[in-house]
Parts: structure tokens; C-alpha cells; sequence
């Protein structure tokens, strides 16, 4: 087999793309890291509550009705136990995928996509990293705005549609295509990144669109400063 020098060094490119993490990457990483040790928190404090509580009414029942013999403790036992494993087991949180971002409440909405797209990540080509990057800043940027935003309001729907269906749509589409069809034919990549920029491009104006009233506040405050302490301010 005849090796192509720009081949192998487009695939080189493509790995050190993939695996050198942009700061962006890393601290959504971090986020989704902590939501994670955040869901494993409550699972241990649900678990922990179980328990108190099967105590609780063991030692209820044996001073209020009758003592517990040996039997009823191995028995309360077992039950706490299978009562504390499926607190412990059981999430808290909606399960993720690209599917369920469609059924998740606006204030999850960008956290959900943005665990799911940190999975499919390393499964797209390293070029498309700089889209991806972007889509990551703008899921962080819009969620505060999303949780206090009208369900029923216009943007509410565009921020539905783009993030819950139609940049799950287009990932897994381009996953769908066989990896060797997709080594033969640069092509679905690059339609891929094309894409990816798009939707990066829409996820930068609804970003501007979600905080334009902070924008014009901060900008009334500026002139309000400008004029009451301006070089051309009148005096108090």
C-alpha cells in the first residue's frame, strides 16, 4: 500500500487537534465535572436519608409497639439495604443523550448539550474543534439567560430547536455514515465543519439576542456617568 504523505499528515493534524484541549474544552470539562460530583452528592445524601429513616422506624416500632427480635432486624436490615442501593443508584438528574434534549426544561438545556456534546467530541474530525469550542462558549454564556426566559417566548423556541434538534441532528447524521465512508470522502467532513460553524454562528446571535437588555442597561449606565461626571457634566 502506497502511503500518502498529505494523508498521514492531515490525519496527524486531526489527532493533535482532537486531543490538544482548548482552554474552552477544559473548563466545560470542568463543569461537567462537577455537575457529575454534584449528582453523586445527592444519590449519597438520598442514600443516607434511607437509611436514617428505615432506623428511625425500627427503633420507633420497638419502643412504641413491640420489640424488634433478631429475625425483624436482619429483615429491616435487608430492606434498608435494597432501599439504600436503589437511592444510591437511582439518578437524579435526566438521563442524557440526544434525545432527551428535547424533553429537558430550558434552565438544563445548555447543560444537558453541553455533556452530550463533550461525548461526541472526540468522535468528529480535530478540525472541527474550533466550531465545537464555540458552540461550548455559547452554551455557557446563554444558560442564565434560558433559566429566567419565558418557555412560550420566541427565543425560547429558537434555543429549542437549535440546540435540542438541530445540532444533535447533525452530529448524528455525520456519525451515522460509516467511518470508512467517511475516510473515503473528505467531503462529509467538511459539510460536517460547515455545519458546526453555522450553528456556532446562530448560537453567537442568540446570544446577543438573550442579553440585549443587559446590553442597553450597561449602556444607559455608561452615559448616565458620562453626563452627571463627564468632562462637560454640570455641577450637583
Amino acid at each position: 500500500m502506497v502511503l500518502d504523505p498529505d494523508r498521514a499528515l492531515e490525519r496527524a493534524e486531526d489527532f493533535l487537534r482532537r486531543h490538544m484541549k482548548s482552554k474552552a474544552t477544559r473548563e466545560a470539562e470542568r463543569r461537567s465535572r462537577q455537575r457529575a460530583m454534584g449528582e453523586l452528592g445527592r444519590r449519597v445524601g438520598r442514600a443516607a436519608a434511607v437509611t436514617g429513616a428505615s432506623g428511625v422506624g425500627v427503633l420507633g416500632y420497638g419502643l412504641a409497639v413491640a420489640p424488634v427480635g433478631a429475625s425483624g432486624l436482619i429483615a429491616a436490615g435487608a430492606a434498608t439495604l435494597v432501599a439504600a442501593g436503589a437511592a444510591l443508584f437511582w439518578p437524579s438528574r435526566r438521563p442524557q443523550g440526544s434525545a432527551a434534549l428535547t424533553m429537558v426544561g430550558l434552565g438544563t438545556l445548555t447543560l444537558e448539550a453541553e455533556d452530550w456534546l463533550l461525548r461526541q467530541r472526540n468522535s468528529m474530525p480535530g478540525r472541527a474543534a474550533p466550531s465545537i469550542d464555540a458552540i461550548l462558549l455559547r452554551l455557557h454564556d446563554i444558560q442564565p439567560y434560558l433559566a429566567k426566559l419565558d418557555p412560550n417566548a420566541p427565543l425560547a423556541g429558537e434555543a429549542r430547536r437549535l440546540i435540542g434538534e438541530h445540532l444533535p441532528r447533525l452530529v448524528n447524521s455525520y456519525l451515522g455514515v460509516p467511518a470508512s465512508a467517511r475516510d473515503a470522502n473528505p467531503e462529509i467532513a467538511k459539510r460536517l465543519i460547515g455545519g458546526l460553524g453555522i450553528v456556532a454562528g446562530e448560537m453567537q446571535r442568540l446570544c446577543e439576542e438573550l442579553s440585549r437588555d443587559q446590553l442597553l442597561n450597561f449602556e444607559t449606565q455608561g452615559r448616565f456617568l458620562e453626563t452627571r461626571y463627564g468632562d462637560d457634566a454640570v455641577g450637583p
